[in-house]
């Protein structure tokens, strides 16, 4: 059972509060360029890292690594006619010429140093044109083994002097603060580090990886902003941060706080904050508005176990699920609900009378399954504000705790690092005052986000990459998830309740949402089956599996035919040939989907998909309204348009369902509520033949959440819902064209490198090597520089660059499987990816460590674009419409 969380009050505050500088014009003083009726969409996101890039490898060893590169390079490219000349030569030679020849060709064949005299002799051209790259080899490695100490305590230097970066340890200051506490001690070594300095090396360079390379928002470690197109605007390619357009948002975490708040009520009401009652509203239902269930509350198969507060002790019980129990938490899934409107439902659902039902609400409040909702709005704008003005000054000491909160905040955006180290430490002693004046303790969790003003971008250089986006994202959408899950829950409702038949949605959805994902575990199989009588399902993975296996044939063609080029171009228009028979049941309702991408040289490289409509930015769009933006009107036009396309009701569903990064302002006409949500029902349209859902007065409404949140998180009705109405995330990079079918065939006995994956201007995949024996993943007898030497020469035999990214395949619906059986996967989001530059000394000591911290499964992708010393990294969130029964066609901004 996952938590849910309380309701938002129905008047939000249109915007968060922003702390910094002022607008400067941009998106909010000339008109963003609109879309057509499919396209582009007019605002995209900017996700940049503030600290700049630097690469930490010394001169002196990054000259050695290269030319030990070129020269086993070379090598391996004059071996073949190396070993014919030998050959030749062996045919007349006698004696010790004889043995010469033939110890210089067993040499050349292996790879292995010749013999000192073998430099003394005369050969043929690409015998001699061998020894001499044997030679720069052989420098080379000297160089790196000699130099290897120097070289490291250069890079210490450099590493020190970079962690002390300000806007790094800021970061960090709040995210990691053990962290930060290493990293400050380094900086301090001045790259004469101690024992356990060394030992922290790893993890600090992880962290500084992810300041430099991966862009994700993440307090200072990203800043975000929102832009809208015009040919004024600055190219996707020439983005430079500037700190005083950048904006500190520091906030708390809404769910725990309005939860610790509602602990103060009891106190706040008696006039007794200085010495609170701790007494909570949940052992009764007299006198509350609403109801939820107990944030501690955890479900397995057959029980529940949650916390239950008894004055100063809390303890962890647990009771057996049963019929009566499981209804009454699937009612209040969707958050807190009126105490009456759950008696009627329950009531409703168990066919009981009202009275009877209100005597299990009133035994679940008692043994505080259930508890009050929290009576501060989870989406308010300012919490600590709207705490303050929701006691109005009856509990004093609470106030002023509340009053220095806020000031505290204001002052994180502007501390430098030893300040904000004070201030936080300060947060954790109100935390704990706080604490002991609250039925409901917690952690005051703060938050950061790290926003730029609003601003304008040009598609100058980018059109057609723009335009063959638009192909990649027709391709992607086959793969959406959701197309099956919508097929799979239609036939399953028609199997359980008939054509046309109609249903309480939350009676059920619990155990359709179970029941769906345990049909797509077998769908392979039984797709006919298990889809509708059209035939679409069993359609729509054919169509995957021969895009895959169109794709795979070109890879495995390429490595025949071309093993040494770096790059495969797909033939122009082949997605979408691809994709062009995708059934009418998958293309008639309209799509968005979010597009990360990188610009490299007039290319746009595709980092991930997700569903559009603004999702990756919806935190962000308050703050950039009352920075001057329009984004907020944008995402909301285009969301409305998105989810009524059909003529449903779009109704925003403003629940955070426990999570902080759910909130955003409100974007859409109306709402739904959990009290409304207790009176949807899911219906069988047997004319289309596909599920909707009605309101209690029969009218069609699509309800939608515009959170941040992994979808496969949220509650059953929701998740449900969202299958209906929206996009899914979708995983190019485990798609698994890479490698082409080859039946029982043994692993390989070296590395497997798959080619960069182009469409037109648009990368749709780096470079990938999928580590064979052949890898050297840790220090061999030599040592740290042996093994510097031995990547160097793995990497030259295999066409590794040296920058390179460590990547971990996922399987979303694996992990979706296992949580629907109420197991939790070890992995339920994909690992991170970890940067590693194979050229620094440092980055190969902590490889080994990097590599035993990733499942199995794991490969290298180059790292394009590269840290690029002064360079922020810098990744695009562009959104493309498509209407209902249309294709993805952007029109060029």
């Amino acid at each position: 059972m996952t938590d849910t969380a309380p309701p938002a009050a129905a008047a939000t505050a249109a915007a968060a509060t922003v702390v910094g500088t002022v607008p400067h014009g941009g998106a909010g003083t000339s008109p963003a360029v609109a879309t057509g009726p499919a396209g582009l969409a007019d605002t995209v996101l900017l996700r940049v890292n503030p600290l700049s890039g630097r690469r930490l490898g010394m001169p002196e060893l990054v000259t050695a690594v290269e030319a030990l590169t070129q020269a086993e390079q070379l090598c391996g490219s004059l071996a073949e006619a190396a070993r014919a000349e030998l050959f030749d030569l062996a045919a007349t030679a006698t004696g010790r010429d004889l043995q010469a020849v033939l110890e210089l060709k067993r040499a050349v064949h292996n790879h292995r140093a010749p013999k000192a005299s073998a430099g003394g002799r005369s050969w043929p051209a690409a015998t001699s044109a061998w020894l001499a790259a044997w030679q720069r080899i052989a420098l080379a490695r000297g160089v790196l083994t000699s130099g290897y100490e120097t070289c490291l305590a250069g890079e210490r230097a450099a590493l020190a002097e970079t962690v002390a970066a300000e806007p790094f340890q800021l970061s960090l200051a709040l995210t990691s603060p053990q962290v930060l506490d290493a990293v400050r001690r380094y900086a301090r070594s001045a790259g004469r580090p101690s024992k356990a300095d060394r030992k922290s090396e790893r993890g600090i360079l992880q962290h500084l990886a992810r300041a430099m390379v991966r862009t994700s928002p993440l307090a200072r470690l990203t800043a975000v902003g929102l832009a809208g197109w015009s040919e004024q605007g600055v190219p996707l390619d020439r983005v430079v941060f500037q700190r005083r357009r950048a904006n500190p948002l520091l906030s708390v975490d809404r769910v725990s706080f309005a939860q610790l708040v509602t602990g103060l009520l009891p106190a706040a009401e008696a006039g007794e904050a200085g010495e609170a009652d701790t007494a909570d509203t949940a052992g009764t239902v007299s006198g509350v508005d609403r109801v939820m269930q107990n944030p501690s509350l955890r479900s397995t198969a057959d029980a529940v176990r949650f916390r239950r507060r008894e004055g100063d002790q809390v303890r962890v019980l647990a009771t057996p699920l049963t019929a009566h129990l499981r209804s009454l938490l699937e009612l209040t899934a969707l958050g807190p609900v009126a105490p009456a409107d759950l008696g009627r439902a329950l009531a409703r659902r168990l066919g009981c009378t009202d009275e009877q039902a209100e005597r299990m609400v009133e035994a679940a409040c008692d043994a505080q399954i259930l508890l009050s909702g929290p009576a501060l709005d989870e989406q308010a704008t300012d919490p600590p504000a709207a705490a303050r003005a929701l006691l109005g000054g009856r509990a004093p000491v609470v106030d002023e705790e509340l009053a220095q909160l806020s000031a505290t905040l204001e002052r994180l955006a502007t501390a430098t690092v030893p300040e904000r180290v004070a201030l936080l430490s300060r947060l954790e002693a109100t935390e704990r005052r706080l604490n002991a004046l609250t039925s409901r303790p917690g952690r005051l969790r703060i938050n950061e986000d790290y926003q730029l003003n609003p601003f304008e971008v040009s598609p100058a250089g980018y059109r057609q990459a723009l335009d063959d986006l638009a192909e990649a994202t027709e391709f992607i959408s086959l793969f959406d998830r959701h197309h099956e899950l919508r097929a799979l829950a239609c036939t399953l409702f028609v199997d359980r309740f008939g054509a046309g038949a109609t249903v309480p949605l939350l009676d059920h959805a619990a155990e359709l949402v179970h029941a769906v994902l345990g049909r797509e575990a077998r769908i392979e199989d039984r797709a006919r089956e298990f889809g509708p009588r059209d035939g679409s399902l069993p359609r729509l993975l054919e169509l995957r599996a021969r895009a895959v296996r169109a794709v795979a044939e070109r890879i495995a063609r390429h490595r025949t035919e071309r093993p040494r080029a770096e790059e495969l171009a797909l033939e122009s228009g082949l997605l979408a040939e691809l994709a062009a028979a995708l059934p009418e049941r998958f293309r008639r309702s309209a799509a968005s989907y979010g597009l990360l991408v990188q610009p490299v040289g007039g290319r746009l490289v595709l980092n991930g998909c997700y569903p559009g409509h603004g999702q990756l930015g919806m935190r962000f769009l308050g703050a950039d309204r009352e920075l001057g933006g329009r984004a907020a009107e944008s995402v909301a036009r285009r969301a409305a348009a998105l989810f009524s396309a059909d003529g449903a009701e779009p109704r925003e569903d403003r629940e955070l369902h426990g999570v902080n990064i759910n909130h955003r302002i409100p974007l859409l006409e109306r709402s739904v509520t959990p009290e409304e949500w207790l009176g949807i029902r899911l219906a069988h349209d047997p004319v289309l033949d596909e599920l909707l859902l009605l309101d209690a007065d029969g009218v069609r409404v699509r309800p939608v959440t515009l959170g941040m949140r992994w979808p496969d998180l949220h509650p059953a009705p929701l998740r449900l819902a969202t299958w209906l109405a929206d996009t899914s995330r979708v995983m190019v990079e485990s798609l698994g064209w890479e490698a082409a079918p080859t039946g029982d065939a043994p692993p390989p006995e070296r590395t497997v490198a798959t080619p960069r994956l182009t469409v037109g201007q648009v990368v749709l995949q780096r470079r990938r090597w999928y580590p064979g024996p052949d890898f050297p993943a840790a220090p061999g007898p030599e040592g740290p520089a042996g093994h510097l030497v031995d990547l160097t020469v793995w990497r030259a035999l295999s066409g590794v660059p040296d920058e390179v990214v460590i990547k971990t395949g996922f399987d979303a619906v694996a992990v979706a499987r296992s949580m629907a059986t109420g197991a939790q996967p070890t992995n339920r989001r994909p690992t991170k990816p970890q940067y590693v530059d194979l050229a620094s000394a440092l980055g190969v000591r902590a490889l080994p460590r990097f590599l035993d911290r990733r499942p199995p499964g794991s490969y290298l992708e180059e790292a394009l674009p590269g840290v690029r010393r002064g360079r922020h990294a810098v990744e695009w969130v562009i959104e493309l419409d498509r209407p209902a029964g249309a294709r993805f066609q952007p029109r060029k901004p």
